[in-house]
């Protein structure tokens, strides 16, 4: 058995085509999505239109919830303000925000495989690889081994329990601003292995398409991007 997992697309669709591109060369037996497919990026709906279409498995991520215009856990007024409006610039259609919203918070696979965005009890939180053991308590005993996303970081971790986690890193907004990144997990009887793909793409028509786009939603796009 053979999974690929990406997320954290976040409108941009030009990393997208390139990471798909790859992984149609690493053939799959399925394609697990883990969330923020809009949020911030220039191609917010077509992002979402790509994924829904390709009927992939795929769970809801914190900004899946902003971008239908729900500040959800911003306590800042200003800053839900901000929020609200770069929500409304993208244009999510109604009919896609419904599937957002009803998307599960987790999805399970063979041999105790667990996807989340964040943790298993929310999307709008998680820890850093390098985080002490205590931030990681919440993953314990979920599965043998805990996908999970929204630090766009690509790890792999061994928790005391012997619970591995690992981060498949971010299609859109990777953390090296450089290389969209997804995962490959391949299972065999009791053992997985797990591989990171780092994939180039078009920076430079990216940054061009989230100017064009503009806004706050542009300016926060681009600083992370960078």
């Amino acid at each position: 058995m053979r999974i690929a997992i990406l997320a954290d697309i976040h409108g941009n669709l030009i990393a997208l085509e390139e990471v798909m591109r790859d992984i149609e060369k690493q053939a799959p037996d399925q394609i697990w999505c883990g969330g923020d497919l809009a949020w911030l990026g220039p191609r917010g709906q077509e992002c979402v239109t790509y994924v829904r279409e390709a009927g992939w498995p795929t769970i809801k991520g914190n900004t899946d919830v902003w971008v239908t215009g729900d500040p959800q856990t911003i306590e800042d007024e200003e800053e839900r303000q901000v929020h609200i409006g770069i929500a409304a610039a993208h244009e999510i259609s109604e009919d896609d925000s419904r599937w957002l919203i009803s998307l599960p918070f987790g999805h399970s696979g063979p041999g105790s495989l667990l996807m989340v965005h964040g943790t298993p009890e929310s999307p709008f939180t998680a820890p850093f690889p390098n985080d002490p053991p205590s931030e990681f308590t919440a993953y314990e005993g979920k599965a043998a081994l805990v996908i999970y996303a929204h630090v766009h970081i690509p790890f792999v971790r061994r928790l005391h329990d012997d619970t591995v986690v690992a981060n498949p890193g971010s299609v859109g907004l990777p953390n090296d601003g450089r290389y969209a990144t997804y995962m490959i997990i391949d299972q065999r009887g009791p053992d997985w292995t797990i591989r990171h793909r780092h994939i180039a793409f078009d920076i430079d028509a990216v940054v061009e398409q989230s100017k064009s786009f503009g806004g706050p939603a542009s300016e926060r796009f681009l600083s992370m991007l960078a």
